[in-house]
């Protein structure tokens, strides 16, 4: 197989037709993810409260299995296209091998731990009588989280070697199997909330499969596994945690703190509001895709730069994702606050629901007044990925959503209203954001000082 292709010109070429090159795809793709999850909470709220609170109860853990898998890809896409940059084609096809093997072993122990604590789980989480729901959906996503993590890590495998249009095609594909899956097992097959999250495993094995296809057909691909990649190598895992493991760890603080503030939200606005809030998040997510697009783009193209030594491109890439993503996260937060009464209206159809409208419209003029601002976080941490300071990210997630718990319990204290903890989220998302941002400006003029360029091209 040829050294270079289409994927990896781009990570090689101008850094900037490099991000767009590698964002538009990304972006599309996050635009069914999220699309997909919006859907999966409009055919749920037809249930009742319940079954929304069931959904919003379970969402973060399902989260933290997204978050490790694209935690995981990530490291590996970062080891793929740093090797890329090496112009070393072996380690780069190891590190494909040893993020799968890495996946089998984290997906074996989780999905042990999650079935033998499920119930225990879900009380503590605030489930109440919504128990039976919440654990309809829970079981099949825990039993097939295997896929869900390696669904996110095949993603990462295809953006490191730039085959950022195939990344898109697992994750459409996946996404409108899903739609198309919800109302029929939902409503057709009468199979309720489990109908959703059997429609969400089924996806995700179709885009691990479509993937896999790729790689076994190898016609097109830079990265090629052979059986002997598999064996456990330390220094390429080493390679891939460098990254993965604090950008894993990162997403899963960031989801495991949703379940503390998700109790705050039940203490203050009930059962049923906590599926509303948990839907005002996948809303926000909605909006947050070009800065998460502009984000996964630079992980792959400053990557390789890091990998040549090209900082004057690593930094031009930097701002300009700054500048293009922050710019169009305004543009869609004033049109989430102009939509937000219609919007709210949608999500509160059910008649157990209605009394809520006002308080989801509140909380989504909230969401547009700080999205712009936390933009940063996604775009700061990736750059922190690609220069190999994961850590940097990991430790501004942690204290993000430390001061976020710790505001959200005074607030809920204090005042016990659901506009208190909408004013406590803002202000920590703000300061989370400006934090994440100057983290990353810090650490790119840190790895860009005399001698950086040999550290870049020493880290194999």
């Amino acid at each position: 197989m040829a050294e270079d292709t289409a994927g990896t010109r781009v990570l090689l070429g101008d850094q900037r037709k490099g991000v767009i090159a590698l964002a538009i795809p990304i972006g599309v793709a996050l635009f069914f993810q999220q699309l997909n999850n919006i859907v999966d909470s409009l055919w749920v709220a037809g249930l009742g409260g319940s079954a929304m609170g069931a959904l919003g109860i379970v969402y973060p853990i399902y989260t933290i299995l997204i978050g490790i898998g694209n935690g995981l890809g990530i490291g590996v896409g970062a080891a793929i296209a740093r090797n890329i940059g090496h112009r070393n084609h072996a380690d780069a096809n190891k590190s494909g091998a040893q993020g799968i093997v890495i996946t089998a072993a984290v997906s074996l122990v989780l999905t042990a731990v999650l079935l033998l604590t499920a119930e225990q789980t879900m009380i503590l989480m605030g489930a109440g009588d919504t128990v039976g729901d919440c654990l309809e959906y829970a079981y099949p996503i825990y039993v097939f989280s295997f896929f869900i993590i390696l669904s996110g890590v095949m993603s990462g495998m295809l953006r490191g070697e730039g085959a950022a249009k195939r990344s898109m095609a697992i994750q459409v594909v996946g996404a409108v199997v899903n739609i198309i899956l919800d109302p029929l097992l939902i409503y057709v097959l009468d199979m309720g909330v489990a109908g959703a999250a059997w429609a969400t495993v089924i996806a995700f094995v179709v885009s691990c499969a479509m993937a896999s296809f790729w790689y076994l057909r190898g016609k097109g691909m830079y990265i090629t596994i052979r059986r002997q990649d598999y064996r456990p190598d330390a220094r390429i895992c080493r390679g891939i945690l460098t990254v993965g493991g604090p950008e894993a760890l990162e997403l899963s603080i960031m989801y495991l703190f949703n379940i503390f503030l998700n109790y705050m939200v039940i203490e203050c606005g009930g059962t049923d509001m906590v599926g509303l809030y948990s839907t005002g998040w996948r809303v926000a997510n909605f909006i947050l895709i070009i800065a998460q697009a502009m984000g996964g783009a630079i992980v792959a193209v400053c990557a390789a730069e890091y990998g040549m030594g090209r900082f004057d491109m690593i930094r031009d890439a930097f701002r300009y994702t700054v500048v293009v993503s922050v710019s169009w996260t305004v543009v869609l937060s004033a049109l989430l606050a102009l939509g937000a009464g219609p919007l709210s209206s949608v999500f509160t159809v059910s008649d157990d629901l209605a009394y809520l409208h006002d308080d989801m419209v509140q909380m989504l003029y909230f969401f547009s007044a700080f999205l712009p601002v936390m933009s940063l976080v996604y775009t700061g941490s990736a750059l922190m990925q690609s220069v190999d300071r994961a850590t940097g990210g990991m430790v501004n997630s942690l204290a993000r959503n430390i001061m976020l718990s710790v505001l959200f319990f005074v607030a809920a204290g204090a005042f016990g209203t659901l506009t208190s903890l909408w004013w406590a989220m803002a202000v920590s998302e703000v300061i989370g954001g400006v934090m994440m941002g100057l983290h990353a400006v810090y650490t790119l003029r840190k790895v860009s000082r005399p001698g950086g360029e040999a550290v870049a091209r020493g880290r194999r």
